[in-house]
């Protein structure tokens, strides 16, 4: 029974591991056709050991056979074989019968068709009395031996986390069946749902087949319940609970095994994704519907077991992802021909995993064609991991073959290929400049009133995309009409996209500093130094830099850093999935959220200012300026340089004062982390 689940676990390990290969081989990276072939993959680790006990017996199935030398499989045969398995052939069992058997091989031994059967060690004769056998004593009995008491821990963690994994269950359904239905009017696509709302609840969760609601959703806005509903509806059409309680069981019964909790988070990761896509049709924008994720993952969750909108620890992989918009669609984009590369690898690889066995060298055909006269076969074959890994290997290579007849696959060079350009533009008053750039680094310095000078790298990694590159730098992607200005353009859908994934253009740039900026990285930093009146930056998983911006700004990041340094009047605004933000000299309104980084501002607000994120640190300084202070932290402390009177809840979680004789409200919330408030 151990062999048979270590056995198992490392055939599933190995096939996932071909999987994994196989999708990278084939240029797979749709969300949709990556889910369906990791699920295959649980099934098939599931029922591994059932394959590997029935698959031998199946009759018409020729399983392929891997011939090892004698002494590794009659090594192998010695530990795990009973008396039983060993047979004369044409005869029963040893121990069928209590009869002696006498083989007598001084003579030649001929086969059944009559010819010679030649043995390569010099033996007598061999008489075996199964009486005597049978009479033999019991062995003596022993101590738990090591692997006895190892096998004992290992079945008491398993039942350990299976018993969790229940406990989670009842959990959810006694919540679920206390919860009241709602019968309130919802939006037309979500009719025919099971709804319920619960004010034991912060965050909306998927149940089995049903939707779990807060108690104060009635409260929501609009957008913000059709958001929730649309994200929950493709959990239930998915069947994303009952996937995630199947992989909780795999990853509680082969906890050793680290492929069943992989299984569970990259099945949760890809399942958000997906949800993320249809939450996102009802949103008015990326960064309202961002908001709602950051909102719904600082709240406390309790021990249950449930699909939720908004989990903490996948959040900065999803915000990275949400803000990216050509990582996004890219995530989508695909073929039936690519839905089908992903159904066919976990069945080709799992074939070949499951269903190759182990036999000695000696047991095949002699040169006459006859089968030898004596044959020791173990109950269940014992088969290493390194001879699985090497037909893993083969698989792959089999589906490289496959790969073949589909789309091509292109090999990528070492050699880089780049290009540059200058360019200069003028013209009389404002300027309106909008910079789009799929993938690369935006830089912009102040330059002269009238005039915006622009020199750009144009690289890729693929020696193949140099006409490409060169293209690109011939004809740069630039348009004037006017005072208004775009430089970049956004990936055209089509056949295209995927080839212009790979370039890359970093963009230098002089501008006026009273310009109307907006611009945007899809994987880049941005750095700006004293460009922009009311500047609008944003990346998808790059940091924002800038210092000296004339008025108010807007920056956003799926998950990197954003400093800012010496801005000028005006309402400020930074996000972050996961980075921090260090902010300095903010003269105005400000607010500033990050799912799990740390926050630092300084400046004088003059506006109500909002500090907020879900695990990380806050520490700000208001300098001479009146506040309101309001802080709260769900576990960790609130202490300020200054004397101040504080309202203190009883948990001392929650604070309320006034700094400097009052002024604006400055509200600060960390899901966990610390606040201070320095000179």
């Amino acid at each position: 029974m151990t062999g048979l689940v270590i056995e198992a676990a490392l055939r599933s390990l190995l096939l996932a591991l071909a999987v994994w290969a196989a999708l990278r081989l084939l240029g797979v990276r749709n969300v949709l056709a990556e889910k369906a072939a990791w699920t295959m993959v649980l099934t098939a680790a599931i029922v591994m050991p059932l394959v590997l006990i029935f698959a031998p017996r199946w009759p018409g199935l020729h399983a392929p056979k891997l011939l090892l030398p004698d002494a590794i499989v009659h090594k192998l045969s010695e530990v795990d074989a009973p008396l039983s398995a060993i047979t004369v052939a044409g005869a029963e069992p040893l121990l069928s019968r209590p009869a002696a058997i006498s083989l007598d091989v001084t003579q030649p031994a001929r086969s059944q068709t009559g010819s010679p059967v030649r043995l390569t060690h010099p033996i007598r004769a061999i008489t075996l009395d199964a009486s005597e056998v049978m009479r033999s004593p019991a062995p003596p009995t022993v101590p738990f031996s090591v692997a006895q008491w190892a096998m004992a821990l290992y079945l008491l963690v398993a039942a350990a986390l299976c018993v969790r994994l229940l406990f989670g269950l009842a959990m959810t359904l006694r919540l679920w069946h206390t919860a009241a239905p709602i019968q309130a009017p919802l939006p037309q696509f979500s009719r025919g749902l099971r709804l319920r709302a619960s004010s034991h609840l912060n965050a909306p969760v998927t149940i089995g087949s049903g939707i779990l609601l807060p108690a104060n959703y009635a409260g929501w806005g609009e957008e913000k319940l059709r958001i929730v509903l649309a994200h929950e509806q493709s959990h239930v059409q998915q069947g994303d609970f009952y996937l995630q309680v199947l992989a909780s069981l795999y990853a509680a019964l082969l906890w050793l095994s680290p492929l069943g909790w992989w299984l569970k988070r990259k099945l949760s990761d890809l399942s958000e994704a997906i949800g993320d896509r249809s939450g996102l049709k009802e949103a008015a924008s990326r960064t309202s519907y961002a908001r709602i994720l950051l909102e719904f993952a600082a709240t406390p969750r309790p021990t249950m077991i449930g699909v939720a909108m908004a989990c903490p620890s996948s959040l900065s992989r999803r915000m990275e992802r949400l803000l990216n918009d050509s990582a996004f669609r890219q995530a989508f984009a695909g073929s039936r021909r690519t839905l089908l590369a992903a159904l066919l690898a976990p069945l080709v690889l799992f074939s070949v995993t499951a269903l190759v066995r182990v036999q000695a060298a000696s047991t095949s055909l002699h040169p006459s064609g006859s089968a030898p006269a004596i044959a020791v076969q173990p109950t269940m074959p014992a088969q290493p991991a390194t001879l699985i890994a090497h037909h893993a290997d083969n698989a792959n290579d089999d589906m490289i073959a496959m790969a073949g007849r589909g789309p091509a696959i292109v090999e990528s060079d070492s050699s880089a290929t780049e290009a540059t350009f200058d360019r200069t533009l003028t013209f009389s008053g404002k300027v309106d400049l909008h910079i789009a750039n799929a993938s690369g680094n935006i830089h912009l310095t102040r330059g002269a009133a009238n005039q915006v000078r622009v020199h750009a790298r144009v690289r890729s990694d693929r020696a193949d995309e140099a006409q490409r590159v060169q293209a690109i730098a011939a004809n740069p992607p630039m348009v004037q009409d006017g005072n208004s200005i775009h430089i970049g353009v956004q990936h055209e859908e089509g056949e295209n996209q995927d080839r212009e994934n790979h370039i890359s253009i970093d963009y230098e740039i002089e501008a006026p500093a009273d310009a109307a900026l907006e611009a945007g990285s899809g994987s880049g930093n941005i750095t700006d130094e004293g460009v922009g009146q009311g500047a609008k930056l944003s990346t998808g998983s790059g940091n924002v830099m800038a210092s000296g911006l004339e008025g108010g700004f807007k920056a956003e990041t799926g998950s990197g850093n954003v400093t800012i340094e010496n801005t000028g009047d005006g309402d400020a605004k930074a996000e972050t999935g996961s980075g921090n933000i260090d902010i300095k000299g903010v003269r105005g309104a400000l607010q500033a959220e990050t799912g799990s980084g740390e926050i630092k501002a300084t400046g004088t607000p003059s506006s109500a200012w909002k500090l907020e994120t879900g695990s990380g640190n806050v520490e700000f300084s208001p300098g001479n300026a009146g506040m309101s202070l309001d802080a709260s932290t769900g576990s960790g402390g609130i202490t300020s340089d200054r004397p101040m009177t504080m309202e203190t809840s009883s948990d001392g979680r929650h604070m309320r004062g006034q700094l400097n004789g009052g002024g604006p409200e400055v509200r600060v919330e960390t899901g966990s982390g610390n606040i201070h408030i320095r000179d």
